[in-house]
């Protein structure tokens, strides 16, 4: 009985706790309650947004106003703008050749001479001196002939041409060019001063090349290895500076046809320790030689041949781009090689010769000028020459003549002997098969030897180039300028002496650029043509400057261009992020920012569409036309604000080149000039309070002070009849100038109605009651036009201004022009994608708010667009016109949140429900559900699903929202990098182990006696040994994080086994569907609520692209991690990612295209490119029985690891 009685007892408590739980999660939120707030909420910001801007007065004007609307042709201008780009390139392509002509003219009359550093001196880039001014300073020539000069060393110093600074953005000095040379190459070599001698006259080109060209960087890189670039400049050298100009994509696609590379890497049981490590160097040098045009890949043999990348089953069994992405996966399975078993050359060769006839077949009906085919062998060592591999897949005999016949060779074989302990036979088996085959020979034996030696072939195979003098010019992709110089200038001097110093450097913005290049030949007329590449000539072409062609005001609101080349690259697009430019990072480039596919930042909304791929292949043909696709888009860097957007792309090609360019127009936006014929009043502009966006409007005019001569600058335009002037722009600016100019008036009578004197006591008590109620507290009004005008107002006590006084305007001017050109903005784009009559808010935090948690710290915009309406085709179409922005405190919308949620209508009963409870949390979120709003100011900004997860799904569930997938190809991801631990590779980043290895260099170098000492080998081998040599490929680049990532960073600093690598995610973003609305509703899965549930109603807040969202209080369901937001598809590999079958159109190979009558042989067998060495190492050799005793000596330290 008493046992039941307690049951009985339990139950009913438990019943109880379930009713009062399930009452207060559910009774009090009513829906209707929600719906009136926002009802009235969106009434008061509308009612007083309205009267602050003065949006009613303008829109007024726009109906009463007489104007012309005239449609830009989207197809018609890209094909101008592309014609404009064109004839740009074509002069510095122009200067390119010139500066190849001269070159080979210098070389044709050079006798050689044996210089010296005593008797030849050179602008070294690495220590000269740009000097601003001359002041005290005593040169030699103006010391009498008595005299003596102590002065420094004179061929440091060059003159600054101030004139040009803001052209290259850098100190330069005309006077000459400057030369970089490699840091593994001594700079006073006899062969480098011998080639830097006969090369001094290239200033006369240089310097006749850049009255044409204001910003081009001119240069020749030779084959020894120097470059000479101008204008002259110190050189950018942070750290240890590893620039090789013979290792760039400007030098080895000029100086090479695409090239199709199969690596053979020998890892039998003998290539173990220091070898493997020579070896796996070579790969990754061999590899940082390609270009995107080139195509390759890794086989490891031994008595089994397999492909490195086997796990990605695009690259298994074919060829594969290379690409940074590419490569860097490879390089990545390269470290995981291991030695095992013994070597079968027979099957790797086969392997190899069936894998390049697979992606270029062999084609007996037309001559070849040299193969653009290779195989490149690694190994330390081979028993035989394996001839008759060579003979069935290599040798085939095509007909020149009716009575000649020429064998020639499907694939050229370069052999790398690794190691120093090599057998006479062991080296001529190896160097047959370079030699035999069209190649070259090359003995690596140290870490040195692989900077030396490796990057040669690319001379051999510009050979069939260089013998027939086959001219052609290459166009590069986007990379980084010759590597920026600091601002490294300058002097001081006093009454007694001068003093020379180093002025602190200061870092400049890195420039973007592509590259011209063309290849320079030996042309002296031999009995035998050895085929000498001299170098490459070219320019760098800042990209900035070909983007100046784009008629930016033409392209209207959300509009831009992009340019592309023939792999369907990025060359420029405004979602390109080639730098990080974090407080972490630094300025450093994106690791894969040089292969960026369109496709990747284009991305259709509809999976199944395929109108991008048509674009892109249309593009890289070459073809001019105009397609239409829904694509998904997002503001500025942040991924998670993404909006669905129709757009017109209009292309054409860049002729003579292999770029296209794509302007591209948003639907639901205008390419229209709006205008009157009407002169531009001078009483219209308040300078102090305008700002105009910096067009071009006729010959390079542009935006001026003072203000006087820029008003007489559109004057003239107006009045112009040169067809190069834009009359169309300037009487568009003339309108709006004139149509915006009482909105200043409405502002001033705004701010003085809500400004109050010090001592006007009544009014701050007015002041104060009404902030605390429910008056919005404004910062700033603007308003930004089609044509780029925008007028602003400080509601903060902004102090009367001399509007004719251009010098009192400065400072304010300053701040302002971060708006212009107005549609180029946030807040004006954020209006155009909300469409009419909505006030588009967003919330700004400043960096210092979490440190401070002041409210001030954050702003909240809100924006809102005036359309007019224009006939076109029979059919009216919606124009935007121009566009309001208020910039208000984030307190006075709180206030007026919690003031409208404080009561409700004598129908409805809120006296238990308002938003300043605990019982109750209110949000008010944007149209992708981030917050604007919040009772705990530490939300605002911040994505509603880091706050609940489980809400915003049900909101998604319900309609409200819609869940919209977008992927970031350019991500930056924390990776697991165990290889510290347990990699190959681990060992040389151990001291004690780099010792030891030091110390065995150190006795093999001096028991073998291959070379003479040198202190640039020594540096070489430590460079490599401890890991300090990378690719230009990193996988270590802190670059593209997202703004809250610093935590992440900071994880990566605390945890050595974390690193930050590029990759791919998938972006879970939202965005709104509409007005719906959310009637009472129970999210389920929520353990800390009533029942598992939590209530919730959302209601749209009319006239905004605001959501008014109310929650039970006290309880929440799932938050969203990072993780679950943003997922990442793909590690570093990017192996189903890589487009890798996507449509590309390279370069037609030289000399590949009809049939070409070869000149006359040496020898029926033999080409005469071909009788020349094919050797390129020592011929020093040791005996078998120190060979055993050194490696019994390496194999004790080795096994000691």
């Amino acid at each position: 009985m008493q046992w039941t009685l307690s049951v009985v007892i339990a139950t009913t408590v438990v019943y109880l706790f379930t009713i009062v739980g399930f009452t207060q999660s559910f009774l009090e939120l009513n829906p209707a309650i929600v719906e009136f707030w926002a009802t009235s909420l969106g009434q008061q910001i509308d009612r007083q947004c309205k009267n602050a801007s003065g949006i009613k007065v303008i829109e007024k004007k726009y109906k009463e106003a007489t104007y012309t609307t005239h449609y830009i042709n989207g197809k018609t201008l890209s094909v101008e703008v592309a014609k404009k780009i064109e004839s740009y390139l074509q002069v510095r392509l122009e200067a390119a050749i010139e500066i190849k002509k001269k070159a080979q003219e210098l070389f044709l009359n050079y006798s050689s001479e044996n210089h010296t550093c005593d008797d030849f001196t050179y602008y070294d880039s690495k220590d000269i001196t740009i000097y601003k001014d001359r002041g005290n300073l005593i040169f030699p020539e103006d010391l009498d002939e008595n005299s003596t000069y102590n002065g420094p060393n004179l061929e440091l110093y060059l003159p600054l041409y101030e004139e040009w600074r803001e052209h290259f953005q850098i100190p330069v000095s005309l006077n000459a060019s400057a030369i970089h040379v490699p840091t593994n190459i001594y700079k006073c070599a006899p062969f480098l001063l011998d080639n830097i001698s006969w090369t001094g006259k290239l200033d006369e080109v240089f310097s006749k090349n850049q009255g044409n060209m204001k910003s081009a960087w001119q240069f020749f890189a030779s084959s020894a290895g120097f470059l000479r670039f101008y204008p002259a400049s110190a050189w950018y050298n942070e750290g240890m500076d590893m620039f090789d100009a013979r290792l760039t994509e400007w030098y080895t696609s000029a100086a090479a046809p695409p090239k199709n590379i199969i690596i053979l890497l020998d890892n039998s049981g003998s290539m173990t320790g220091l070898r493997m490590e020579i070896a796996k160097t070579t790969v990754k040098k061999i590899m940082e030689s390609l270009n995107e045009n080139d195509f390759f890949n890794l086989i490891t043999f031994n008595n089994d041949s397999r492909f490195v990348d086997c796990d990605c089953q695009h690259s298994n069994g074919s060829l594969i781009q290379a690409t940074s992405k590419n490569i860097r996966r490879v390089t990545k399975s390269l470290m995981e090689v291991q030695s095992i078993q013994i070597a079968n050359f027979t099957k790797a060769f086969q392997l190899a010769f069936d894998v390049l006839q697979k992606h270029s077949p062999i084609n007996r009906s037309r001559i070849n000028l040299g193969s653009n085919n290779a195989i490149m062998l690694i190994t330390d060592g081979a028993s035989e020459t394996y001839v008759e591999v060579f003979d069935s897949y290599n040798w085939y005999n095509v007909t020149v003549d009716k009575d000649q016949t020429a064998q020639l060779r499907y694939a050229r074989i370069f052999s790398y002997l690794i190691g120093q302990e090599v057998t006479l036979a062991n080296k001529n088996h190896v160097k047959w098969m370079g030699c035999a085959n069209k190649g070259y020979f090359y003995h690596i034996g140290t870490m040195a030897d692989v900077h030396d030696y490796v990057q040669d072939y690319v001379r051999v195979m510009a050979r069939p180039l260089a013998v027939h003098n086959i001219s052609h010019n290459s166009w590069s992709g986007v990379h980084l300028n010759i590597p920026l110089p600091k601002e490294n200038f300058g002097f001081n001097t006093n009454s007694r002496t001068t003093e020379w110093i180093r002025l602190p450097s200061t870092a400049t913005k890195p420039v973007l650029s592509i590259s011209v290049s063309t290849p320079v030949y030996d042309q002296r007329d031999d009995e035998i043509n050895n085929g000498n590449l001299l170098g490459v000539a070219g320019v760098h072409i800042n990209l900035d400057e070909i983007l100046a062609f784009i008629p930016r005001s033409k392209l209207g609101a959300l509009g831009y261009a992009f340019i592309i080349n023939n792999n369907g690259f990025v060359l420029s697009h405004p979602d390109l992020k080639p730098w990080n430019f974090s407080s972490f990072g630094g300025n450093t480039p994106m690791n894969d920012y040089k292969n960026v596919d369109i496709l990747f930042l284009e991305q259709e909304y509809n999976s199944s569409d395929e109108q991008l791929p048509q674009l892109r292949r249309a593009m890289i043909n070459g073809e001019t036309g105009h397609v239409q696709a829904t694509v998904k888009k997002f503001y500025g860097q942040q991924l998670h604000r993404v909006y669905i957007q129709t757009q017109n792309y209009y292309y054409a090609p860049i002729l003579n080149t292999p770029y296209s360019i794509a302007l591209v127009i948003a639907e639901h936006t205008n390419n229209h000039y709006i205008y009157q014929t009407k002169s531009l009043d001078p009483q219209s502009f308040l300078w102090c309070s305008m700002v105009i966006a910096d067009w071009d409007y006729c010959n390079n005019q542009r935006k001026t002070t003072p203000f006087f001569k820029f008003v007489d600058i559109i004057n003239n335009v107006l009045k112009s009849s040169d067809p190069l002037c834009n009359k169309n722009l300037a009487a568009s600016v003339a309108f709006d100038v004139n149509i915006t100019r009482g909105v200043h008036a409405i502002w001033n009578d705004y701010n003085k109605e809500i400004s109050c004197s010090p001592n006007n006591q009544t009014c701050r008590i007015r002041r104060l009651i009404a902030n605390s109620q429910k008056n919005l507290d404004f910062n700033m009004a603007m308003v930004g036009t089609r044509a780029g005008v925008t007028r602003f107002q400080d509601f903060n006590g902004q102090a009367e201004l001399d509007q004719s006084n251009d010098e009192s305007c400065l400072s304010l001017q300053k701040l302002i022009d971060l708006f212009t050109p107005s549609i180029d903005t946030e807040y004006y784009k954020k209006a155009a994608v909300n469409r009419k009559n909505v006030w588009a808010f967003s919330s700004t935090i400043h960096p210092d708010f979490e440190d401070t948690l002041n409210t001030s710290y954050i702003s909240v915009a809100a924006s809102r667009g005036i359309y007019i309406q224009e006939h076109h085709r029979n059919s009216k179409k919606d124009i935007l016109a121009s566009v309001f922005t208020l910039h208000m405190k984030y307190d006075s919308l709180f206030r007026m949140l919690n003031a409208t949620t404080s009561f409700c209508s004598a129908s409805l009963d809120c006296s238990s429900i308002y938003c300043h409870n605990d019982s109750v949390d209110c949000y008010l979120l944007d149209e992708n559900g981030f917050v604007v709003v919040a009772d705990d100011p530490l939300l605002v900004g911040k994505f509603f699903g880091y706050i609940d997860y489980q809400v915003l799904l049900d909101m998604r569930k319900k309609g409200m929202f819609k869940e919209v997938p977008i992927t970031d190809y350019q991500a930056v991801c924390i990776a697991c990098d165990m290889s510290s631990e347990n990699s190959s590779a681990s060992s040389i980043l151990n001291p004690f182990i780099y010792m030891v290895k030091l110390l065995m260099w150190h006795i093999t170098q001096i028991t073998l006696s291959l070379t003479q000492f040198s202190l640039v080998n020594l540096w070489h081998y430590i460079y490599y040994a401890t890991g300090l040599m990378t690719s230009s490929v990193s996988d270590l680049t802190y670059a593209g994080l997202y703004p809250n990532d610093t935590l992440l960073y900071q994880q990566v600093l605390s945890q050595k086994f974390l690193t930050l690598s590029p990759c791919q995610q998938s972006i879970k973003s939202f965005i709104s569907l509409g007005s719906r609305n959310i009637t009472n509703n129970h999210v389920s899965n929520c353990s800390e609520c009533s029942y598992s549930k939590r209530s919730y109603v959302a209601n749209r807040v009319p006239n905004t692209n605001l959501y008014l969202m109310v929650l039970e209080g006290e309880c929440s369901c799932k938050i969203l991690s990072q993780n679950d937001c943003m997922e990442e598809n793909e590690s570093s590999n990017g192996c189903s990612s890589d487009f890798m079958g996507v449509y590309r159109k390279p370069p037609a190979p030289h000399g590949s295209t009809g049939s070409i009558k070869l000149p006359k042989y040496k020898t029926k067998k033999q080409p005469i490119e071909e009788v020349q060495t094919c050797n390129g190492s020592a011929s020093l050799y040791i005996s078998t029985m120190l060979i055993i005793a050194i490696q019994v000596f390496i194999h004790e330290i080795y096994s000691c690891r």
